[in-house]
């Protein structure tokens, strides 16, 4: 018997051991890369706050960001989609959430979308897009991103609007489509990426965070709320927070996951 718990003993201690040193390594880590040919992919996110409610769930703010680009610097093939997973004790919610509708946000700007559908700002961030005109230098061209809260074949959807300025003024909708499903990641962002400048441009780097609160028949709600799935006896937790997934043309598919820490609040 005193062997026994002995071997239980040290096994809770190895287990303790590889849990500090994950959740060190969880802390430091901010971005996560992956490599296919030549294409290289990087994914970064964040949850806030990160103390939150063992059972049950608060509201948040989910931040996720990538970047896009190529070992030697020439143009990626053409992205066709970007698959955004939230782990699932992240929740979206749109009860009582105004939608706007995809048609009023193309070809305006970014102040006419939200004056057109500002009750159904659900986020913001940016994009940047590199674009090689003809006979023209590539040159960057930094969006700003509003996100609306809409529906989109029958699914609850983000549009995300994007409308950059000077040197090339461009305005484009990403929608994705949030879809519901089960396992570890229960909510899933299908963004499906349209012509950029006439098919001469391209994404190399976005940044979203989703963060609404609202009142619906006089109760508080949250468009994204999450709980942290610390077990009993620890107060801290890594987890795997979100992944990414790039679906190129050329038939390439990039994924990454990202683990982050969360807190236990009291």
């Amino acid at each position: 018997m005193r062997k026994i718990r002995g071997k239980k003993a040290a096994f809770a201690a190895a287990v303790t051991v590889a849990a500090v040193g994950a959740l060190a390594l969880a802390a430091s880590s901010q971005a996560v890369t992956a490599i296919e040919g030549n294409i290289i992919v990087a994914f970064n996110g964040t949850i806030s706050p990160s103390k939150l409610p063992r059972t049950g769930t608060a509201p948040v703010g989910v931040q996720m960001g990538g970047k896009i680009k190529t070992k030697d610097r020439s143009a990626p093939p053409k992205l066709d989609r970007i698959i955004l997973d939230i782990n699932r004790h992240g929740q979206l919610q749109t009860k009582g959430l105004p939608t706007c509708s995809l048609g009023k946000l193309r070809s305006i700007s970014s102040q006419g979308a939200k004056r057109a559908c500002g009750n159904a700002l659900i986020g913001s961030g940016s994009v940047t897009s590199r674009v090689a005109l003809p006979n023209q230098p590539v040159f960057a061209s930094i969006g700003k991103l509003q996100a609306f809260n809409g529906v989109h074949h029958g699914h609850p959807a983000i549009y995300a609007q994007v409308a950059s300025g000077a040197p090339l003024p461009l305005t484009y909708v990403i929608v994705f489509e949030v879809k519901k499903r089960g396992g570890e990641f229960a909510t899933e962002l299908v963004g499906t990426m349209p012509p950029i400048a006439s098919e001469y441009g391209y994404i190399s780097a976005f940044n979203l965070l989703l963060r609404r609160q609202y009142s619906f028949h006089g109760q508080r709600m949250s468009y994204a709320s999450a709980g942290c799935p610390a077990p009993d006896g620890f107060s801290q937790v890594n987890f795997s927070f979100a992944k990414v997934s790039y679906q190129f043309a050329d038939g390439s598919n990039l994924s990454s996951k990202l683990v982050r820490r969360c807190t236990v609040r009291r």
